[in-house]
């Protein structure tokens, strides 16, 4: 992480707007840029405990604590710099550079010795993006890269060779999500009886995608050997893809995402999503969903399959999702066990993804895969009961627009019963947290921007840095801004949207994302 109380750096001209860029620096010589810059992310996520024994263990997994602390082994030198948009990236590239030999993380200014002819024996430097490694043109600016803040930035520093060696075939980290996407592998292997299986998610489906990349080991060891799960995204170009995960991601995972190229595919826009839905005969009232299919070639199109709708992407849920399906089997969850290496992707179906979904069921038509098909589709209902969460007891009592206060009046009792509270004035504390944003949806589902609003309710509920107290008055705030997007006072919409703002801009785990959630749903309401 970027050291604190250390001055920024200012790479342009004073005045005016400016960026925050995370400066990471590669130093050496030619060795150090043989293969992506995301080489050492990954290098470095294979060493860390958390990853290493996450495929194999069943326990729940911290999510935010991993990634924080590859971020911390991968960017633990990077540091921040504040820049102007208008600056040329020759401009920022010198900054950089003094500012990162000021800190030590740099070689001092020196010439060295030429082992070789063509060598003059001055280090070459530049700036390179870290998700494609293109060298930036040092004539043009910033901006015209659509940088902002938070965006990292490589400072490349190659000195010139002192000895001769050979380098192995350089890995590739992208490999390890592109295995899991259908456009990559849209080709049956020739071998064993398999469950076919696509997770089929739309762009606004956000957790579940970040979900993929965030917990793909888990996906992949929990889907076993019998399984064959893929998911369907869409790969763009970078400057698109970076605009839409920059809106979604915390920024320590977005930096630590890119630079191993996974965040070049994002999913498809829901319109897109249906058409794929539509293909498969699932409604798409259904998505987010887990769809399992029996492709043979003689079956109507779509006509057997089971759908499993992913009601929140978690740990617990696909465990039990898979786990579940693998006893229907007649196995066990994750014996496949996925490892953190690198794999060199064959060639596989190419082209939209409608087009890539009906090659893979075409040719997933195999006698031996109808056995696993017939197995899960006997156990659905066991499966989806399976995932429901169990409903807490009625206990009898019923307040309505109610505050209240539970004493005891001998010290140490414990409290046992269960209350349930309605109304308008709602806690939201030690709910559900499903529950809460389904009671919301039923309530506010046909608000002004309610898919917005059900996003930023559910992060408010997600966060771990709000206090118990903030996020039940969050909550509430965003059921009344659902409320007063239908009303004509604009002033008391501002005023509860800004005490919202104050509210989440302190939680740093979804303050970029709820923040924004907020602007767009205020410029929806009052124009």
């Amino acid at each position: 992480m970027p050291p604190h109380g250390e001055p920024a750096t200012v790479c342009a001209y004073e005045g005016g707007s400016r960026v925050r860029l995370l400066i990471d620096v590669v130093g050496g010589d030619f060795s150090a840029f043989h293969g992506p810059y995301g080489n050492g992310t990954v290098q470095r996520m294979r060493g860390l405990e958390h990853f290493s024994a996450a495929a194999a263990s069943r326990t729940a997994v911290d999510g935010s604590a991993r990634w924080h602390d590859l971020h911390e082994a991968a960017l633990g030198r990077a540091f921040e710099m504040s820049v102007a948009p208008s600056a040329t990236v020759a401009e920022c590239q010198a900054a950089a550079l003094g500012e990162a030999r000021r800190r030590g993380v740099a070689e001092p200014e020196r010439t060295y010795e030429p082992v070789f002819p063509w060598d003059d024996g001055v280090p070459r430097t530049w700036l390179a993006d870290p998700a494609t490694d293109e060298q930036l043109d040092p004539r043009l600016t910033l901006d015209s890269y659509g940088l902002a803040d938070g965006d990292l930035i490589v400072l490349c520093v190659e000195r010139p060779a002192e000895s001769m060696y050979r380098l192995d075939r350089s890995p590739n980290p992208a490999a390890l999500l592109e295995r899991m996407q259908l456009s990559m592998h849209g080709t049956a292997p020739d071998s064993g009886g398999m469950l076919w299986g696509v997770l089929l998610y739309t762009s606004v489906d956000t957790g579940l995608a970040t979900y993929v990349r965030t917990h793909f080991e888990d996906l992949d060891a929990l889907s076993g050997p019998t399984t064959r799960l893929f998911v369907m995204e869409r790969r763009t170009p970078w400057a698109d893809a970076r605009r839409y995960w920059r809106r979604h991601l915390e920024p320590e995972l977005y930096q630590v995402l890119a630079p191993m190229q996974w965040l070049r595919w994002q999913p498809y826009d829901p319109q897109g999503a249906y058409r794929i839905a539509s293909l498969l005969k699932v409604d798409p009232a259904l998505l987010p969903c887990l769809v399992l299919f029996n492709g043979r070639a003689d079956l109507p199109w779509g006509k057997q399959k089971v759908v499993f709708p992913v009601e929140e992407a978690t740990p617990r849920y696909f465990r039990t999702l898979f786990g579940r399906i693998a006893e229907a089997l007649g196995g066990q969850p994750g014996t496949g066990g996925a490892q953190l290496e690198y794999d060199d992707l064959r060639a596989g179906a190419r082209g939209d993804g409608p087009a890539v979904l009906r090659d893979l069921l075409l040719r997933s038509a195999r006698d031996r895969d109808e056995e696993a098909f017939a197995r899960v589709a006997e156990a659905q209902h066991a499966i989806s009961a399976a995932l429901r969460p169990t409903p807490a007891p009625h206990t009898g009592y019923q307040l309505n627009n109610c505050k209240v206060i539970l004493t005891s009046g001998t010290s140490g009792a414990v409290m046992t019963e269960n209350f349930n509270f309605h109304g308008q004035n709602t806690t939201f504390v030690n709910r559900p947290k499903d529950t809460v944003i389904q009671d919301f949806q039923n309530q506010h589902g046909t608000a002004l921007c309610a898919d917005d609003l059900r996003q930023l309710l559910g992060l408010t509920l997600s966060s771990t840095e709000l206090s118990d107290t903030e996020r039940d008055e969050a909550a509430q705030a965003v059921h009344d801004l659902a409320t007063l997007s239908g009303e004509p006072d604009v002033g008391a919409f501002r005023l509860r949207a800004e005490r919202l703002r104050e509210l989440l801009a302190g939680a740093a785990d979804i303050a970029q994302p709820a923040l924004a959630l907020i602007a767009t749903v205020t410029a929806a309401v009052t124009g």
